[in-house]
């Protein structure tokens, strides 16, 4: 997912930044891994649209359609990680079956982030 970041954003607070944005959902959705510790371990991977910056939390949000939810993860721990989004329908509960078109779904993503 490429974030779109609002009018305002980000915005610093100290020597941080929140960020509130908006992204598509893929064309192709790969399933999350319960192993995986790399962005090819599935999930829509967040890119994020300003260079030297970085991901500290993003939230979890429903789309636009309430019919998902994303819930935000690191692909690894420690600092300064790539984040990845793993959909799930929110009737069930259930992550969504693999290449699912999410692309018409629109979420809309805020957190905290830093600079490199």
């Amino acid at each position: 997912m490429q974030l779109t970041l609002l009018h305002g954003y980000p915005d610093y607070i100290g020597k941080r930044w929140a960020f509130c944005g908006f992204g598509v959902g893929p064309k192709s959705y790969t399933q999350k891994t319960g192993t995986a510790t790399s962005a090819e371990g599935g999930g829509d991977i967040v890119q994020i649209p300003r260079f030297q910056n970085y991901f500290d939390i993003i939230f979890p949000a429903m789309s636009l359609s309430g019919t998902y939810l994303v819930y935000p993860y690191p692909v690894a721990s420690g600092a300064r990680q790539t984040w990845a989004l793993k959909w799930v329908t929110a009737s069930t509960g259930a992550e969504v079956s693999a290449a699912t078109d999410l692309s018409a779904e629109t979420v809309q993503l805020a957190g905290f982030g830093g600079d490199y």
